[in-house]
């Protein structure tokens, strides 16, 4: 384990300010889910909470909860050391959660709110790389978390009903781990 080295003002700033959007910009989203009308008029609530297409505020709260089980789920299975020499870096919960909130807001919002969302998710990747709290890969892998956690894999019309390809985890009586749940909904 390397030793921790001390930051420098400067970087203690980047640390804060990755910190504050990766709360910042999912409470931004909530209150989107308020103020703004969303871009979609597909909203179908499908009766399945594990589906996305309700509310704005079901599907920020999925997209949300999505990204923080399997965020935490892969970086207690892989338990990567951290370039500073902590524990648990793979892949970097401040960017997935950053980028779920990003994400959400232009699916729902469009891309003119969009776009400097996803700009300030990307800082928060940015500032935990520069901070030496994780490597790239960790923060690739946590804004793809984010961002995908936010649509649902397939769903598809058939004449028996509607198929879905999802995300889902899984229990045993000794662990949890992710995979891919396949549901026929009846009509």
């Amino acid at each position: 384990m390397q030793a921790a080295e001390s930051l420098t003002e400067s970087q203690r700033h980047i640390k804060d300010a990755g910190t504050a959007l990766r709360f910042g910009i999912p409470a931004a989203a909530l209150l989107a889910t308020f103020m703004l009308e969303p871009v979609r008029d597909d909203a179908d609530d499908t009766g399945a909470p594990w589906l996305m297409g309700g509310t704005p505020r079901h599907d920020l709260a999925l997209g949300i909860g999505r990204a923080w089980v399997v965020t935490g789920v892969l970086k207690y299975a892989v338990n990567a050391e951290r370039p500073d020499g902590g524990k648990h870096s793979f892949p970097s919960g401040h960017t997935s959660m950053a980028f779920a909130g990003a994400e959400f807001i232009r699916k729902e919002y469009g891309w003119g709110w969009g776009t400097p969302a996803l700009l300030a998710a990307g800082f928060v990747a940015w500032s935990r790389v520069e901070v030496k709290r994780h490597y790239t890969r960790d923060v690739l892998a946590g804004a793809a978390i984010g961002m995908l956690a936010n649509h649902d894999f397939w769903r598809r019309q058939t004449r028996s009903g509607t198929l879905t390809l999802a995300p889902g985890l899984f229990a045993s009586e000794r662990t949890v781990a992710p995979g891919l749940r396949i549901e026929l909904e009846l009509p």
